[in-house]
C-alpha cells in the first residue's frame, strides 16, 4: 500500500556488480525481493497483485487462447532480477479456470507474467489504477460472434427465436460485452435482460455463453428455480459444450440446495459449504563466484525452502455469502553461520467476508489487500462497500498498513480511506474519487485525495489516476494508460507515469536516520523539520512507453515500443548524502511472439532491445520458448545476452557484457505441477571509479575496476491444488 515496503537505491551495472561481494559476505535477504505478490481467481476475473508498481506493455495472444503472456515494465521501487521465476499456489477448479501463474525474466529488465488456463478463454487486460495490480477479465467461451444459419442438428430450444440475425456479428458482440459488464458490476437485472435478448436470436456462436450466463445471473440473484431451468437447457442443447462440466457442477449445487443428495464437487458433506486451496514448495539454491581486480570471492547466495499454502472456505446462502481465505508462507534458510538469514513466516492474507447480495453490501475483516479506491496494497483492518444504486458504490477502509508480511500485529502506521465510485457515467466509463489519511504514532504521515477513471468500450481502453497530498501540497502521482484497437487488428498502447518514489509521507524522513521512530525524530527536529527531511529523501520518477502490436499470422505477433524513464536526484540533509539523478534513459525494443514454430503447441518469443542513458549504450537480445514433449511435460529454454559500452559519469562504466542461459521444465498432473529451473549467468565489467561513487571502500576511488562474476542457480518445486 502506497509504497509501504522500503525503497532500495538502484545503482547501474557497476555498483550492482561490486555489491555482489557484500552479498556473499552477509547472506541474501529471503523473500524480500519477491514481486509476484497475490492472485485471486474468481468467476470472470483474475486479479494479480505485485509488491511494486508494474506498467503494462503488451500481451500475447491479443484476445483468445489457453495461455496468456503479459509483458510488464517494473517502475522504481521494484527489486532487481534474481534469475529465479516466481509462482503462486492456485486452487483447483477455481471459477476462472486458472491452472498456474508464473512471473519471470523477459527482455532487458522487463518481466513476463504467464497464465495457463484449463481451456481456451477470451480475455481483456485491465491494469489497476495504482499499477500494483492487473486484472484479466475472462469468459470461458472464446472467439468473436459470427452470423451463421441455425444448426439443424441441435436439439429444438425451449424458447423459439423471435429475432432475425443481424447482417454482421458486431451487434451481437456489443450485447455480449454489455451483458458481461453488467455481470461484473453485479447488475443482475440488466444481465438477465441482455442475455435473454441474445437467446431470442437463432443459433449463433454467442448463444451457448448467453445460455450459461443467464443461468448464472439468475442464480446470483437468488432465482434458483429459474437458474436450474437455464442450466438444464444448456446441457440439453450443448451436452458436449466447452463449459458443460462447469454447468453440471452449478446445477448439482442447486439440486443439493433444494434437498437432493447429490453433492457439489468440492463441497463439504453435500452442504452449502465449499473448501478449496493449494499448497506449494520450492527449494532454491544459487552460488556466486566473483573475481575483482585479482581478488576472488566465492560463496552461496541462498539455500532455502519456500513453502506456501492457500486455503479458501465459502458458503453460499439464499441472501448472505460467506468467504474466508488464509494465505501463509514459510521460508526456511538452510545456510548456517554468519551468512544465514532468519527464517521468515509470511502471512499475505487472512480474512473473513460477508456478502449480502440482496442489499448489495460486502464487509471484510482481517489481513487483506486492495488495488483501487486510493488503497494500493495490503493492510490489517476492515473494509465495507455498499451499492445503494446500480451506478454508485460507496466504500470505506481502515486499519494498519503493512511494511512486511510477517505474522506480527504490531504496526507503525494506521489509515482511513473512503471512496465513491460512479459506474457508467457515460457508457463504458467509471470514475472513483477517494480521500486517504495515514498516521504514524499519532503524527500525520500523509493526507491524500485523488481520482481514478476507467474506460473500456469497443476495443478502446483508458485508465487514468491522479493522487495529490494536501498535507505536503504536492502531487504524488499521475498515471495515464491507454489502448486502442485499430482496423486490420493493429493495437496501439501507451503509458505515461509521473510519481514520487516512494509516495510522499512524513515516514520517509526516517530513511538513512539512526532512529526508526518517527515520534523520536519529531521530538528532535520538529514536525516541520521532519516534513523537509521527507521531501529531501523522496525522488521523482517519470516514465513513458508507446507501443504497437500486430498479428502477422494466426501464429505470429509482432510488437515494438519506445520508452523513456528518469529518476530524479535527492538532496543531502540530516547527515544523509545526496543521491544523483539516474539520467534520462531512452529505449527501443521489438519482439516476435508466436506458437507452433517448431512443433504443435510450442510458445516462442524473440526480442531485441537498445537503450541509451548518460553516455552509455546497451543492446540486449532475449529468447524464450516452451516445447511440449508430451501432453504433460514441457521444457522451456531461455537466453539473454547484453552488452554495454560508453562512459557513464555516475558509475564510471566503460564497457560490460553478460550472458545468461536458463532452462525451465514442468510436469503437469491432474491436481498440480512439478517445476524445475536452472540457469547460469556470466558477466564482465570494466569501470573507472570516480570520487563519490559508493562502490567498495577498500578500493581507492581512482582505481580501474575489472570484474568478472559467475552465478549458477537451480530450483525444484511443486504446486498441488484441491
Amino acid at each position: 500500500m502506497r509504497s509501504n515496503r522500503p525503497e532500495l537505491d538502484r545503482r547501474p551495472l557497476a555498483a550492482l556488480s561490486v555489491a555482489v561481494l557484500s552479498v556473499l559476505a552477509s547472506g541474501r535477504a529471503l523473500a524480500a525481493d519477491r514481486t509476484l505478490d497475490q492472485v485471486s481467481a474468481e468467476a470472470g476475473s483474475i486479479v494479480v497483485q505485485f509488491s511494486c508498481p508494474m506498467s503494462f506493455v503488451s500481451n500475447f495472444p491479443q484476445r483468445t487462447g489457453d495461455e496468456l503472456r503479459i509483458e510488464l515494465q517494473p517502475l522504481p521501487g521494484c527489486a532487481p532480477l534474481s534469475g529465479f521465476g516466481e509462482t503462486l499456489p492456485v486452487a483447483a477448479d477455481n471459477p476462472a479456470g486458472l491452472l498456474d501463474i508464473r512471473l519471470e525474466q523477459s527482455l532487458g529488465a522487463r518481466r513476463s507474467l504467464t497464465l495457463h488456463f484449463a481451456r481456451t478463454v477470451e480475455f481483456l487486460i485491465r491494469p489497476k489504477p495504482g499499477l500494483t495490480g492487473i486484472e484479466v477479465v475472462i469468459s470461458r467461451r472464446a472467439g468473436r460472434v459470427t452470423v451463421e444459419g441455425t444448426d439443424t442438428a441441435s436439439p429444438k430450444p425451449s424458447r423459439s427465436a423471435t429475432r432475425d440475425l443481424p447482417p454482421s456479428g458486431d451487434d451481437l458482440d456489443k450485447l455480449l460485452g454489455d451483458a458481461r459488464t453488467a455481470m461484473q458490476d453485479r447488475d443482475y437485472d440488466t444481465a438477465i435482460r441482455l442475455y435473454t435478448r441474445l437467446l431470442e436470436y437463432p443459433e449463433n456462436a454467442a448463444r451457448p455463453q448467453a445460455q450459461e450466463f443467464l443461468g448464472l445471473a439468475r442464480e446470483r440473484k437468488g432465482q434458483l428455480a429459474q437458474a436450474k431451468k437455464e442450466y438444464e437447457e444448456y446441457l440439453h442443447r450443448y451436452p458436449d459444450g466447452a463449459d458443460a462440466d462447469a454447468v453440471q457442477q452449478r446445477l448439482a449445487a442447486i439440486v443439493t440446495l433444494n434437498g437432493a443428495t447429490r453433492p457439489t464437487k468440492g463441497a463439504l458433506d453435500g452442504s452449502r459449504w465449499q473448501i478449496d486451496g493449494a499448497v506449494s514448495q520450492e527449494y532454491r539454491h544459487d552460488k556466486n563466484d566473483v573475481l575483482s581486480n585479482g581478488v576472488t570471492a566465492n560463496g552461496v547466495g541462498q539455500t532455502a525452502l519456500d513453502s506456501e499454502a492457500d486455503l479458501q472456505v465459502r458458503r453460499r446462502g439464499d441472501r448472505y455469502d460467506f468467504k474466508s481465505r488464509v494465505f501463509v508462507g514459510y521460508v526456511k534458510d538452510m545456510l548456517s553461520g554468519a551468512g544465514a538469514a532468519p527464517n521468515i513466516i509470511r502471512l499475505p492474507q487472512a480474512f473473513v467476508e460477508i456478502d449480502d447480495h440482496h442489499s448489495n453490501w460486502v464487509a471484510r475483516l482481517g489481513r487483506q489487500s486492495q488495488t483501487n479506491g486510493g488503497v494500493y496494497g495490503s493492510y490489517d483492518g476492515a473494509y465495507f462497500a455498499w451499492q445503494p444504486k446500480p451506478a454508485i458504490r460507496v466504500s470505506a477502509a481502515a486499519g494498519a498498513t503493512l511494511q512486511s508480511y510477517d505474522a506480527s500485529l504490531q504496526h507503525d502506521r494506521t489509515f482511513e480511506d473512503v471512496s465513491v465510485e460512479w459506474m457508467g457515467v457515460v457508457p463504458g466509463l467509471d470514475i472513483t474519487g477517494f480521500a486517504f489519511e495515514q498516521k504514524a504514532a499519532g503524527i500525520l504521515d500523509a493526507r491524500q485525495v485523488g481520482l481514478e477513471s476507467r474506460y473500456y468500450r469497443n476495443g478502446k481502453s483508458l485508465m487514468a489516476q491522479v493522487d495529490y497530498d494536501v498535507s505536503f501540497k504536492a502531487l504524488n502521482s499521475v498515471t495515464l494508460m491507454g489502448s486502442i484497437s485499430l482496423p486490420r487488428r493493429w493495437v496501439v498502447t501507451g503509458v505515461m507515469d509521473h510519481r514520487h518514489t516512494p509516495f510522499l509521507g512524513a515516514y520517509n524522513a526516517l530513511i538513512g536516520q539512526p532512529t526508526t521512530s518517527l515520534e523520536t525524530l519529531v521530538q528532535t527536529i520538529g514536525i516541520d523539520g521532519v516534513r523537509q527531511f521527507a521531501l529531501d529523501r523522496t525522488a521523482i520518477a517519470d516514465m513513458g512507453t508507446l507501443g504497437v502490436q500486430h498479428p502477422l499470422t494466426e501464429q505470429l505477433q509482432w510488437g515494438a515500443d519506445i520508452s523513456f524513464s528518469r529518476v530524479g536526484s535527492t538532496v543531502a540533509s540530516g547527515g544523509v548524502a545526496a543521491t544523483p539523478a539516474s539520467g534520462s534513459a531512452v529505449g527501443i525494443s521489438t519482439q516476435l511472439l508466436g506458437g507452433s514454430w517448431l512443433m504443435d503447441g510450442d510458445v516462442d518469443t524473440v526480442g531485441l532491445g537498445y537503450t541509451t542513458r548518460q553516455g552509455t549504450r546497451a543492446i540486449s537480445i532475449f529468447s524464450t520458448a516452451r516445447y511440449p514433449l508430451t501432453d504433460k511435460i514441457r521444457i522451456g529454454p531461455r537466453l539473454q545476452v547484453s552488452h554495454t559500452s560508453g562512459n557513464d559519469p555516475l558509475t564510471g562504466t566503460s564497457s560490460g557484457w553478460s550472458a545468461s542461459p536458463a532452462l525451465l521444465a514442468d510436469w503437469r498432473f491432474r491436481r498440480g505441477v512439478v517445476q524445475f529451473e536452472a540457469g547460469y549467468e556470466q558477466a564482465a565489467l570494466n569501470a573507472s571509479l570516480s570520487p563519490g561513487v559508493p562502490l567498495d571502500p577498500n578500493l581507492p576511488s581512482s582505481t580501474l575496476l575489472s570484474q568478472t562474476t559467475k552465478r549458477f542457480w537451480f530450483g525444484l518445486g511443486y504446486n498441488i491444488s484441491f
